[in-house]
């Protein structure tokens, strides 16, 4: 026979079990993350101009949850003088500067009709130009965010150039635009 202490132990444990929450796992399946540049006008716009991305977009494939890098860089080498001499010797050497840009993703999408949750870091280099002998100066930047996008739809995540001002009109035929960088995530 069974004590009714063990027989109460034993509903307690059953309780806890049932109210702890039930964490869905992420659907193990590949996704798309794509990234593009286009151009966006603010106001009125009289143009020929198809608005086709300035940039095709660039995907990449990646596990649901992991990590994933495109990197589109090149090294320019850059030859400067090292010494030179009273007889009119010259010994020259060559430095490699990167330029370019890098990107790092990691989706996590719940599933269903869930958004996609995106980690984004973007480092960037680039080259200034070079004046005389000296040898040009480089620069770095990087940029780490994080963004929520519906499954399917491009999210504009960057943007640059001007925007225009909330209730100002203008029958200029032409504005100012601005160039807006884009993300989508596809589950094909």
């Amino acid at each position: 026979m069974k004590h009714p202490a063990s027989k109460l132990l034993g509903l307690a444990a059953l309780s806890m079990l049932l109210a702890q929450p039930v964490l869905a796992e992420s659907p193990q399946r590949d996704l798309t993350v794509e990234l593009r540049q286009v151009q966006d006008t603010t106001g009125l716009t009289v143009s020929t101009q198809s608005r086709e991305p300035m940039l095709a977009p660039q995907q990449i494939r990646v596990r649901n949850g992991a990590r994933a890098s495109l990197r589109l860089a090149q090294s320019l080498p850059m030859q400067w003088v090292q010494a030179a001499s009273a007889r009119g010797t010259v010994v020259n050497a060559v430095t490699w500067m990167d330029a370019g840009q890098g990107l790092t993703v990691q989706p996590r999408w719940p599933g269903a009709k869930q958004p996609v949750t995106v980690e984004i870091e973007v480092a960037s280099a680039a080259v200034g130009d070079r004046t005389g002998s000296e040898l040009p100066t480089q620069s770095r930047s990087q940029l780490t965010t994080t963004v929520s996008a519906p499954l399917g739809q491009w999210v504009t995540i960057a943007t640059t150039g001007g925007s225009a001002q909330p209730g100002v009109y203008s029958s200029a035929a032409v504005s100012e635009s601005r160039q807006l960088i884009q993300l989508r995530v596809l589950a094909p």
